[in-house]
């Protein structure tokens, strides 16, 4: 299964925007027993978007491929 993720910050900030999406990704594939491909993980470049009250933000998407997680023995 595929997942995708969009962010937007006020800031130009890629480490913040790689992790909440990696993040979501992660809660995303978790919700379908699944873990992330990262691997596979694409992420589009920032773009700059005015909002309502005129401030610019930025706005990033990515998607991953999802893959079965692996189960743990029972104790």
């Amino acid at each position: 299964m595929q997942y995708t993720a969009r962010v937007a910050l006020l800031r130009l900030d890629e480490s913040r925007a790689d992790a909440a999406l990696r993040s979501n990704l992660r809660e995303q594939a978790a919700g379908h027993g699944e873990l992330p491909d990262w691997s596979t993980l694409e992420v589009s470049e920032p773009v700059e978007v005015e909002g309502a009250s005129g401030h610019v933000w930025y706005r990033w998407g990515a998607c991953v491929e999802g893959r079965p997680s692996p189960r743990r023995p029972r104790a």
